[in-house]
């Protein structure tokens, strides 16, 4: 009888114990606050919020994140109708700034755009034998107009000489480039993994000849206002998904794949091609700044203004990496 009684006394211990424990997971779960994220495409330019959603990075910080994906410009306007948090079209978010939206960027991950303008047409072989062309790019007004338009404007061509066609993401990109719809287009990494050798001819080499505020992460500047905590939280959780993603190769590369569902060999050169051209810690030099702002200012048509700098606000991700290495912080593995 006594071993029964215990038996029993075991068992309903063991039950109030589980029911604690899942008390405790549910008010876990319940604190979490939802952030809602856009990137722009699934490449490895953003690892970092790859690795840091998957490494639980957002949810050590009680974040759990929505992604979503859409082009700059879509992105830009839920950023300014509240519908977003974070966008990472930083440089899209900038020309509304310029516009007079109330948005900051609070982090650059990546200072150089990784694409190379490749021509669809072997008779087009330099960037002056694209005047009057029809050049793909994935929505008007991003990075990849953006940094065609500096090519251009940095070999003496009129940045308005072609014509703009927005073609969508990737696969949809390349078969516009493939098929003739457009005359050229900026290829990445990826686009390269996919294609393997162009057609055409490379009219230009934006990752060697242009550096602005590519890749990072735009806030609304009530939000930034209002909940800085959050702010700091989710930027955390970035950092550290970053500094991850620097310093194991291997580990990384399947995370990218996860989201990519691309075969491994594209990640790889992805990645390799990516992490040369991330920012030292989350942040771009004034002087490279200033001449982004102009150049922005030109493409959307308004005077260049006097105050760039309040556009930018470094001071929370500067912040994070003095803690992080004050405290010693190192991911594992």
């Amino acid at each position: 009888m006594t071993f029964v009684i215990s038996k029993l006394f075991a068992v309903l211990f063991l039950v109030s114990i589980g029911q604690v424990f899942l008390l405790d997971a549910s008010r876990a779960a319940a604190a979490e606050e939802n952030v809602r994220l856009s990137v722009a495409a699934v490449t490895g330019s953003y690892m970092d919020e790859f690795v840091a959603i998957e490494k639980g990075y957002h949810r050590d910080e009680g974040l759990a994140v929505e992604m979503i994906r859409t082009g700059g410009g879509v992105a830009t306007q839920a950023l300014i109708a509240g519908d977003l948090h974070f966008s990472t079209s930083a440089g899209s978010a900038l020309g509304a700034m310029l516009r007079g939206a109330d948005i900051k960027v609070i982090y650059t991950n990546i200072d150089r755009p990784g694409y190379q303008l490749w021509s669809g047409q072997p008779e087009i072989k330099t960037l002056k034998d694209l005047i009057g062309k029809r050049v793909g790019v994935t929505s008007r007004g991003d990075t990849q107009e953006l940094s065609v338009r500096l090519l251009l404007r940095k070999h003496g061509l009129d940045a308005n000489s072609v014509a703009y066609v927005p073609v969508g993401f990737g696969a949809t990109r390349l078969a516009a480039l493939q098929t003739g719809t457009v005359d050229a287009v900026p290829l990445g990494a990826g686009d390269f993994a996919q294609l393997k050798e162009p057609k055409g001819h490379m009219l230009g080499d934006a990752e060697k000849e242009i550096r602005f505020a590519y890749v990072g992460l735009a806030v609304p500047s009530r939000l930034l206002a209002r909940n800085p905590n959050l702010v700091e939280r989710f930027l955390r959780g970035v950092i550290k998904g970053r500094e991850y993603a620097r310093r194991y190769r291997e580990q990384t590369i399947p995370i990218i794949g996860k989201y990519t569902q691309r075969k491994r060999e594209f990640n790889e050169v992805d990645y390799d091609t990516t992490l040369p051209v991330l920012t030292a810690e989350g942040w771009v030099g004034e002087d490279a700044l200033k001449e982004d702002v102009a150049m922005r200012a030109e493409l959307v048509n308004v005077a260049a203004p006097a105050d760039y700098a309040k556009f930018f606000d470094y001071s929370i991700v500067k912040k994070i990496y003095r803690e992080l290495k004050a405290s010693g912080w190192e991911p594992a593995p």
